[in-house]
């Protein structure tokens, strides 16, 4: 995960700095944080490059058992069933379905693909308490692929403001979705915005190995 700069997104981390201030959750604090770190500097893509200067939706995303491992995406493409693709600089990229991670390349012990049309139909419902089932295909380097299966609980914890931009702040509905099988379990968290039912702000297990991915939206 790369460490980003001031300079290279001067704009993007001068309006995080507004969001952190602003943020009375630990989590998004802690996100919005490892922005501020200077290490040396990164030379994007420029594939990266040129969706970023043509404007196209991003996310901040921080991993969260790393300190100070944060960077960009950006959405590449979109297909027919509103699967999204986002790249990073550093050539790390996310398979996303209205704000869910579906796939993951480039972390190492990734996600080759996932189904989470449960998980997102009880978010839309928005129902207090929501039982449901989570499908996680891992990446591995035998040719023998394993699907997991986990039974979740989606509970309605809160209602939160999310500034994602000086100027725009999300009503939002904290989600807690707990899943669990008989080898392992993990906690995702997703902000859902109230008016569009659109996933804001996320954490996200992607492995055991690999922890959480922590997503916040950039809004222009």
């Amino acid at each position: 995960m790369t460490h980003m700069t001031l300079h290279a997104f001067g704009s993007i981390v001068a309006s995080l700095a507004f969001l952190a201030g602003c943020s009375s959750d630990p989590n998004q604090s802690a996100l919005l944080k490892q922005t501020f770190n200077k290490s040396a500097p990164l030379e994007p893509s420029a594939t990266f490059l040129a969706l970023q200067n043509s404007g196209a939706p991003t996310y901040v995303a921080g991993l969260q058992n790393k300190q100070d491992a944060y960077t960009l995406f950006v959405r590449q493409t979109v297909n027919a069933k509103d699967e999204e693709t986002w790249i990073s600089p550093d050539h790390l990229s996310l398979g996303m379905k209205d704000g869910m991670i579906i796939a993951t390349r480039g972390f190492g012990n990734d996600i080759y693909a996932a189904d989470v049309g449960g998980t997102l139909s009880a978010l839309q419902k928005g129902d207090e308490v929501s039982i449901t089932e989570h499908f996680i295909t891992p990446l591995s380097g035998s040719s023998q692929v394993e699907r997991l299966a986990f039974r979740c609980q989606v509970t309605h914890q809160s209602r939160e403001p999310v500034p994602l931009s000086e100027s725009y702040t999300a009503d939002t509905d904290l989600f807690y979705e707990t899943c669990r099988n008989g080898q392992m379990n993990f906690q995702n968290l997703f902000w859902v915005e109230q008016k569009t039912k659109r996933i804001v702000q996320s954490r996200q297990w992607i492995s055991a190995e690999t922890g959480e991915l922590a997503l916040r939206k950039v809004h222009p």
